[in-house]
């Protein structure tokens, strides 16, 4: 089995591609290899390519010519997974399809799955469930443990709230909302845009390095659809931020996680009633209920191309 990703074009997902890799059971690690697109044209291939990411894996900057050489190896694969990190039913979902390229079957990374459109619903689905390796996890638990021992607000930390991420009139209005209920939070919110170089959003060390300073690290839905980001409520985590998310719409979707509200007034009676301290185990509580990455995947991909999961639609 060949994991392969674009290393240039997005931090983000090429971190996940690494640690996917890194957490993977021994014998499935033994045999599976991670490669950038570049670096799996100029291999001999496996007959199973997972690609993280595919919108982005098949824009890498460095392909350059070899766009087509690409498309074409992935559609000969005899197992052709796509390993998908966007919103279902948007713009970004559709490019991993714009290439026509046949997938085998579909894993969405995250903690929910969500009905296919149309024209993919015959297309094997499945859910992750996870994005935490085991080595993650155990951090959850020393920091889930360590939590009795802080303010119970949260007061140790600098930064009230961080709010990252990109820039739509929705969320400026937000901001302005956040700005007069706690003045002194950080707000960066960039153009549409992977997270690459130039392009004017965090690396993955500066967002951390910001995380370890802030309580909350909240955002509000860019999306019209129900969507759930499991890799912002990680990255919280990794950092002892409680991850929060503004979702006027949708919440109700999203009821069995603790940092889902409707209105920043809800958001702010929780704490109010439970704590940062006690939001904040909750969710660790959540995310160390589910299975480590690696082994979510290996339940998946091991052996012949599954049949379609039912998934409950949030």
């Amino acid at each position: 089995m060949d994991i392969i990703y674009s290393h240039t074009n997005n931090w983000y997902h090429a971190d996940f591609a690494r640690r996917l890799h890194a957490d993977l059971p021994d014998p499935l690690r033994a045999t599976a290899r991670l490669l950038n697109v570049v670096e799996w044209l100029d291999s001999e291939p496996s007959d199973h390519v997972v690609v993280v990411n595919w919108e982005e894996a098949v824009r890498e900057p460095r392909l350059g010519p070899r766009v087509a050489e690409l498309c074409a190896r992935v559609a000969h694969t005899p197992r052709r997974t796509l390993l998908s990190a966007e919103c279902v039913g948007t713009t970004w979902f559709e490019l991993h399809f714009a290439e026509g390229i046949a997938w085998t079957d579909f894993i969405e990374v995250g903690w929910f799955g969500y009905p296919l459109p149309e024209p993919y619903g015959a297309l094997p689905y499945h859910v992750l469930g996870t994005v935490a390796t085991r080595a993650e996890q155990e951090q959850f638990r020393q920091f889930s443990a360590a939590l009795e021992q802080l303010p119970a607000q949260g007061d140790h930390r600098p930064l009230p709230w961080a709010f990252v991420g990109m820039r739509t009139p929705e969320r400026i209005a937000f901001a302005r909302e956040l700005v007069r209920w706690q003045p002194n939070g950080l707000l960066l919110l960039a153009e549409p845009g992977p997270a690459r170089p130039g392009s004017g959003r965090l690396t993955g060390d500066g967002l951390e390095r910001l995380l370890h300073q802030a309580r909350l690290y909240i955002w509000r839905t860019q999306h019209s659809v129900p969507y759930f980001e499991t890799f912002r409520v990680h990255d919280a985590l990794r950092c002892g931020a409680l991850p929060v998310k503004i979702d006027p719409s949708h919440a109700d979707s999203f009821a069995t996680v603790p940092c889902v509200f409707p209105s920043l007034d809800a958001m702010k009676e929780a704490l109010a009633t439970s704590g940062w301290a006690g939001l904040l185990a909750a969710m660790y509580a959540a995310a160390l209920a589910r299975p480590a990455l690696g082994d979510a995947f290996a339940a998946i991909v091991a052996g012949p191309p599954p049949p379609a999961s039912h998934v409950q639609p949030v």
